[in-house]
Order: C-alpha cells, then structure tokens, then sequence
C-alpha cells in the first residue's frame, strides 16, 4: 500500500472520499493491468506450441494444425470489465471461430473448442496444456501488477 500522509481530520475525509468516489474507475484500472498481463502470458504460450498436420507415433495422434493456432492467436484478448454482482470481473480468453469450414461447422470450428480440444487433449490430438502453463506463470505477476496499479491510482488520488 502506498504511504499517505494526512495531517487532519478534513483531509482525511477528502481523501477518503476522492477514493470512494473514483473506487469503478480504480479497479477497472487494475484489472485491465492483470488481464494484459495473463493475455500476454498466454499469448507467449500459443507461440510456443508444438503443431503438425500429420499425425505423430503409433497412437494415432497429432499436434494441432497450423491453421488451429494462428486462428487462436487472432482470437485471444480479454473482456471488458464488468460488475457482476458485489464483485468486479474481466476474462482472458478466445472469441469467434477459426478459419477452418466444414460442412459440420459451416462457420469455422469455435476457438473455445479448439483451446479446450489442444488443452486437455482429444482422442486424435496430443495435449498441451497451455492454459494450465498460462495459469501457474501469469498468477503471481497479474496479482503485483495490479497491486501496483492500485497503489498508483490510490497515490493520485490522494495527492
């Protein structure tokens, strides 16, 4: 937390106010620090995945195509932030369809799928689970990243 120095009861009312009064505006400023933050990390992930159109071994596997994590890489980015409920919320994650249309999927196949599908894993495709790798690597930096964005805007405020 950032040091505030106050010298009287007026101030620290005015203070506290500005605070209360900027509080939306605060969070929405942090968290979009911690969503920038996890979407890179993932972003970093997606670049790292191993692809393959042709099939790997003797269990009849593959990696994901090509096409599949150029698709994700468009797709990625975070919503905006909302108030759900008492609580704020921003999700990192993948929007649309790909590329890739079928018959089956006259509009493409679903991102979400698709980074579900190379996640976990599929009875064809060899899993990756960059979601998880995302997760364990973005966690403590989104967290002090928005800590500092906090103590930033609280700073401002009370100056």
């Amino acid at each position: 937390m950032p040091k505030v120095t106050v010298k009287g009861l007026t101030e620290t009312v005015k203070m506290l106010e500005n605070i209360e009064k900027d509080t939306d505006s605060i969070l929405e400023a942090a968290l979009k620090k911690g969503g920038g933050i996890v979407t890179d990390t993932m972003r970093s992930e997606l670049n790292q995945l191993k692809t393959s159109d042709e099939y790997q071994g003797g269990d009849g596997k593959r990696y994901c195509k090509p096409e599949e994590k150029k698709g994700l890489l468009e797709a990625l980015g975070y919503t905006p932030v909302k108030m759900n409920g008492s609580k704020f919320d921003i999700n990192t994650g993948f929007d649309g369809y790909n590329s890739n249309v079928t018959k089956k999927y006259p509009k493409g196949h679903a991102n979400q799928m698709i980074a579900n599908s190379i996640n976990k894993g599929t009875s064809f495709m060899i899993a990756q689970p960059f979601i998880n790798r995302t997760r364990n690597k973005a966690k403590t930096e989104a967290v002090n990243g928005m800590q500092e964005e906090l103590d930033k805007e609280i700073k401002r405020l009370t100056k």
